[in-house]
């Protein structure tokens, strides 16, 4: 029987916690407060602390670092409906066993405690930098952002590279920004590059550099930005958009550490980490032989997917109040959203994510004379909760007809729905993007 302190400052759920650790055969006792955990601790032996990180007379974080300093620490799990990137990364730091955001089912936090319980220690020292974290601009209490701050600390301590996927407009790049700052190579250069936006020749040049005369129009030497971000990291965004030649050249610079200048016969050391970022499935793009297997198992080492808004639309409200703090400041003026206004953002669908919703809150502010946005500013999102489609004209109705009806009898096999349509899977992504359709639900 293993005995296991609660430190919890809401009634039900301490009892609720309480009750289940019983029934799984534990002893359970509870603290209201730190200052009681505190008391506890020091009067007898835990096997385990489940611990709020919010507490009326403290924080979770300080009972963790006290426990972590004793002699045979137990292990900790802190929970929490507050989370963000920097509690995460300080209490991965500090050594907590997990971190896991309410609501919480009780059969996962059980599990969870077994897996604690069973380890021979906590998750390590987590010896941590004694720079304070700078704050990110991810936002969101919902689980799942809280699992993927989790999963960002625990990955920004390596130097593995990281393969980050999600929507267009979900923050990708806040994502990769946030393993920088958190990481040992947060004071050297964050460099990031759109491999999309720019030809293989450009991007072979712009991450490799160049010698002066290499190619038309280089009348001096270029420095690379494996170069530039030399000791940090390297962000390649839309890797998934590059060409399979492209790819190869790029495999063989992670493989060796080193780069070669276009037209030079000198090589380059460099010591940079490497973050990837996708918004389509690198997996099914395999299949078609777009993205080379190697490579995606050269960057995926850790991956990373950042939910769409869709998913954590309880983050709606702290999202928009902090695109309204922000716009107000430009605007000089302050901003509000009435409740109904944001009640009907909660039911919108964002297929744009977050960086729509944004666009949206900015449209409505720039064009209020008063200082509230009530629904009546967001019209142009009523009759578009569940169907993205209702501004298409009527030849882009019946194409958007015609790729969801392929889709279906394809059995949402998107390859195969493309090779139906005559066109390619990147074609197909974009027409998806434009006509409002879902690509793994379309109706």
């Amino acid at each position: 029987m293993r005995r296991i302190l609660v430190v919890e400052d809401d009634p039900a759920t301490s009892r609720m916690v309480m009750m289940a650790l019983r029934s799984a055969g534990h002893s359970p006792a509870a603290a209201r407060n730190c200052r009681e955990a505190r008391r506890m601790i020091a009067e007898e032996t835990f096997d385990l602390l489940l611990c709020d990180l919010y507490l009326g007379d403290g924080t979770g974080l300080e009972l963790l670092r006290e426990t972590r300093a004793r002699p045979s620490p137990p292990p900790v799990v802190m929970f929490t409906a507050q989370g963000s990137v920097e509690t995460a990364v300080e209490a991965i730091r500090e050594g907590a066993f997990d971190y896991l955001a309410k609501p919480f089912k009780i059969q996962d936090l059980l599990a969870l405690a077994r897996r604690a319980l069973d380890s021979a220690e906590a998750a390590g020292d987590a010896a941590a930098e004694t720079e304070a974290p700078r704050p990110t601009m991810l936002i969101g209490n919902s689980p799942p952002m809280v699992e993927l701050y989790k999963k960002i600390a625990l990955a920004a301590r390596s130097d593995s590279p990281v393969l980050i996927t999600g929507e267009t407009g979900t923050g990708k790049e806040l994502v990769a920004r946030s393993l920088h700052e958190f990481s040992p190579r947060s004071r050297r250069p964050f460099v990031p590059v759109n491999c999309g936006a720019l030809t293989e020749t450009l991007l072979e040049s712009e991450l490799f550099g160049h010698e002066r005369g290499a190619f038309t129009g280089a009348v001096a030497a270029g420095k690379g930005l494996f170069e530039q971000a030399q000791g940090g990291t390297l962000f390649l965004d839309e890797i998934t958009e590059t060409s399979p030649g492209f790819q190869v050249k790029l495999l063989r610079a992670l493989q060796e550490g080193e780069v070669r200048p276009v037209g030079s016969r000198r090589v380059v050391r460099v010591d940079v980490r490497i973050v990837a970022a996708a918004n389509q499935d690198p997996e099914e793009l395999m299949n078609d032989a777009r993205f080379r297997r190697d490579l995606y198992y050269r960057l995926g080492v850790v991956r990373l997917t950042v939910p769409p808004l869709r998913e954590r639309k309880e983050d709606i409200p702290q999202l928009a109040a902090h695109f309204l703090r922000r716009i107000s400041e430009r605007l000089g003026r302050p901003v509000r959203m009435t409740a109904e206004s944001l009640a009907r953002l909660q039911a919108y669908a964002w297929p744009g994510n977050v960086r729509e919703l944004e666009n949206v809150i900015e449209r409505a502010a720039v064009l209020k004379t008063d200082l509230s946005i009530v629904p009546e500013d967001l019209e142009f999102l009523v009759g578009r909760e569940s169907d993205a489609a209702s501004d298409l004209g009527e030849l882009d109705l019946v194409e958007r007809d015609k790729i969801v009806e392929v889709l279906k009898e394809a059995a949402g096999n998107k390859a195969e729905a493309a090779r139906r349509l005559g066109i390619e899977r990147k074609t197909l992504y974009r027409k998806a993007r434009r006509l409002g359709i879902d690509l793994d639900s379309p109706e």
